[in-house]
């Protein structure tokens, strides 16, 4: 019997070709969207699934109160990892992770950058699954100047020869590393993913502490507890190592510590902590896009539904023959079923064959590297399961039942067609336009914020700055006005500076005494940036108040700072200039004094607001700035040209790297700027699968009101009535739709734009926009039925009666 329903519904897809490809086109790109974005949710929830101990590995990060202000850190101090193993029984293991400012390794006469090195204990292997090629685990970080590569950092500087037992030295220093090892590259679904991995024995400092190191911040901390150790009691018991080492340092200052544990798994998208080592991703654009992806199959459901409903008086002589022959009503709906499922199979089929083709491209556009074996993980598995129940049973039922209950006697007498479930059809109808509309105010929005980003004043000037890391060795530091002064002596270079960081990069923070609004001396921790003379100049920070830091002053280098608006706004200033200042909390320290105040601009992303900071003079600093003056773009790539020249006179064994502080503010939205575009692709492609189902309904709908369209010509009506009379209706759900979509739009984007300290305000133009945008759609894809429908003879339409 199932046979026979197969056969039939072959049978019946071959003999409507228009409403089987119509059908097929867009099931197939609806299960495409959703199978990317089931590819794109399995990437995200398998963070660290490679380490054999996942479940069993937490971070300890901290969480620091001061008087007036509260930040959490993914770092924590250097002897809590020590002190976890002696104090309890349930960690089995623990290893620490000092992050390093992206070495220059020199092997013979070249060099080398590790975008992503680390100090690493040699209980590494113990916690993590770090995958070796050559080397011993046991040894292999377990003494001083020892070093580890990850696999393609070892071939770029070795090729086929083998690296173990070679020497190289790291640029700031004259100290001999050894390599030990070589790991397997890092799958990128980690947040940790170094290329190159040093004995942390060879900074004494890291094990055997002082003290009083229990009150810096640095390095990060890996527990691997014991099976069935409860992770929450752990974290409960840390309260006793802050009351024991820290809390003698930080309660005399007023700050409050509390350490939290995180799951290693949960890192990625869970984790709000400062100093992560990679940027995380969101829970909740995964919520978004399981959504999109859902709206997604309910689209290519609808079309289904509307397409079988609207066909239903071609089939009723089939129904009623089949009932008056005998049939019972669920062989009929088993038959609309099977056939329901056989479309749904034939699209899996395609979109399976279709995805590795398009998954390149796809990757390509979106920066990402999903892997066309995700199609065979579990996840995805069970997505295209649910999708052949949603979309071949549930989607296919309506239809199955509405079909199956026409009365025999109704259908041969010619009746059929005055009756129908129009109502039922008007209202999918409406819920795809809601979905277009929404969809399409969304992406509008998205694409409003991340111009706003792009385009917004950051309380500097941020274009046309390149920016440059000097060489780590006090000799070749000492070098830079030398490269200053040529670089200058192209008139295309307008002025030159340094600083400890790069913007848009954070900055350092220190506890100082700070004088209060009422003169007295209070300890605050505080951010600090440590910059030259020339950065406000170069950087075009407007000066508030007092003056700038001057090389011709030599007092300043060792007597002022300048602070933002927001530290004058913090400390209850009036009148800032002369506050005193000590860089640590320590009576026995000089002052020093807040010569001038700088208007707020943005040093971080624009998710968080300008904080206090404050600027400290120094020389010797890593970054370069220097500001050019192009006047197109050849122009900018002889400025690169001459850059790269005068640093290779100066640094002839240091590779020349630059970039552009604009370029780098955007990447701080790198992430936001992906999911921008893969919501506009799958915004377009709700639109063209809502508009193939709108074609098709307008196309049955058009043949049904053949007779009538055929009347109205008779008595008089012209081709606008009949296109005004046959597109109507459909402008009309549009408007219906607009308000649930309108609605949805307004909190769902209003939530996501709160996401930002800083952010555009809704625009309600784009509203306007999506929904103009589908009463155009709607017009051209039901009025091109009803200009044919209009054209009709009536004479043809009318004849047989």
């Amino acid at each position: 019997m199932l046979k026979s329903y197969v056969l039939l519904a072959i049978r019946n897809i071959k003999r409507q070709p228009l409403y089987t490809l119509l059908n097929v086109m867009g099931l197939t790109v609806g299960i495409i969207a959703t199978l990317f974005i089931l590819l794109f949710i399995t990437e995200e929830t398998r963070y660290e699934n490679f380490h054999q101990k996942a479940d069993r590995i937490h971070r300890i990060s901290s969480d620091i109160t001061e008087q007036d202000n509260h930040f959490r850190w993914a770092v924590t101090q250097v002897p809590l990892a020590r002190q976890v193993r002696e104090d309890y029984p349930e960690v089995e293991s623990a290893v620490r992770f000092m992050p390093m400012d992206r070495p220059r390794l020199r092997y013979k006469d070249q060099s080398f950058y590790a975008e992503d090195a680390y100090y690493a204990d040699s209980t590494l292997f113990e916690v993590f699954t770090f995958e070796l090629i050559n080397g011993q685990e046991e040894t292999a970080l377990d003494q001083p100047h020892s070093i580890l590569l990850n696999e393609s950092l070892a071939k770029k500087m070795f090729g086929k020869e083998d690296p173990i037992g070679k020497v190289i030295k790291l640029e700031d220093e004259v100290q001999d590393y050894q390599i030990t090892g070589v790991f397997k590259d890092i799958p990128n679904h980690s947040h940790l993913i170094p290329d190159a991995l040093f004995s942390i024995n060879t900074v004494p400092y890291f094990m055997q502490p002082e003290p009083d190191s229990w009150g810096g911040f640095q390095l990060y901390t890996y527990v691997l507890l014991r099976e069935g150790a409860n992770a929450a009691a752990f974290e409960r018991k840390l309260q006793n190592i802050i009351d024991r080492h820290v809390a003698v340092i930080f309660d005399q200052f007023n700050v409050q510590i509390k350490y939290e544990t995180i799951a290693l798994q949960d890192i990625h998208l869970l984790s709000d902590f400062d100093s992560e080592p990679k940027p995380t991703g969101q829970l909740s654009f995964l919520y978004i896009f399981g959504i999109v992806a859902l709206l997604m199959l309910a689209l290519a459901s609808i079309n289904y539904m509307n397409l079988s409903t609207a066909r239903a008086t071609r089939r009723a002589t089939e129904v009623g023959i089949r009932k008056v022959l005998g049939s019972q009503r669920g062989q009929l709906i088993l038959q609309f079923l099977s056939e329901s499922v056989l479309f749904t199979l034939i699209s899996l089929l395609l979109s399976y064959c279709l995805i590795p083709i398009l998954l390149p491209f796809f990757n390509s556009a979106f920066d990402l590297q999903l892997s066309s074996q995700l199609l065979f993980s579990p996840t995805v598995l069970g997505g295209i399961f649910a999708i052949l129940v949603l979309v071949g049973v549930l989607g296919g039922s309506y239809p199955a039942f509405f079909l199956s209950a026409f009365p025999p006697i109704t259908v041969l007498k010619g009746t059929l067609s005055k009756s129908g479930n129009q109502q039922l059809r008007k209202a999918l109808v409406a819920i795809q336009f809601a979905i277009t509309i929404f969809m399409l105010i969304g992406t509008g929005i998205i694409y409003d914020q991340m111009s706003y980003l792009r385009n917004k004043d950051l309380g500097f000037a941020k274009e046309n700055v390149m920016t440059m890391q000097l060489p780590f060795p006090p000799e070749d530091r000492a070098k830079y006005p030398i490269l200053k002064e040529k670089l200058l002596q192209n008139p295309r270079f307008v002025n030159v500076a340094t600083s400890n960081n790069e913007l848009g990069k954070g900055v350092g923070k220190s506890l100082m005494n700070v004088e209060t609004k009422d003169g007295s001396m209070e300890q605050y921790g505080v951010d600090f940036y440590e910059i030259d003379s020339d950065f406000f100049s170069t950087m075009k920070v407007p000066i508030a108040m007092g003056r700038d830091f001057s090389s011709e002053l030599s007092t300043d280098s060792m007597q002022s700072v300048l602070v933002n608006e927001s530290m004058v706004k913090r400390m209850g200033w009036e009148d800032p200039i002369g506050k005193r200042v000590q860089l640590r909390p320590i009576d026995s320290l000089p002052f020093l004094r807040v010569v001038g105040v700088v208007e707020n601009f943005h040093q971080k992303s624009l998710y968080e607001p300008i904080g206090a900071l404050m600027f400290y003079p120094a020389q010797n600093l890593s970054i370069v700035h220097a500001r050019i003056q192009p006047r197109n773009t050849q122009e900018v790539a002889e400025i690169i040209d001459y850059a790269r020249n005068s640093w290779e006179e100066l640094y002839p064994n240091s590779p020349f790297d630059y970039n552009f502080v604009d370029a780098s503010f955007m990447e701080l939205y790198e992430a936001d700027r992906i999911r921008a575009k893969i919501f506009t692709l799958f915004s377009l492609l709700m639109i063209f699968v809502a508009s193939l189902g709108l074609l098709g309904l307008a196309s049955f709908i058009a043949q049904q009101r053949t007779k009538e369209v055929g009347i109205r010509k008779i008595l008089g009506a012209n081709t606008k009535d009949i296109v005004f009379l046959l597109t109507k209706s459909f402008v009309l759900l549009v408007v219906i739709a607009a308000i649930p979509a309108f609605v949805l739009a307004w909190y769902f984007m209003n939530s996501w734009l709160g996401t930002f300290a800083y952010h555009t305000d809704m625009n309600y133009w784009l509203f306007a926009l999506a929904f103009f945008i589908v009463v155009v759609l709607t017009v051209l894809t039901t009025g091109f039925h009803a200009l044919r429908a209009s054209k009709g003879n009536p004479v043809d339409s009318l004849r047989y009666e």
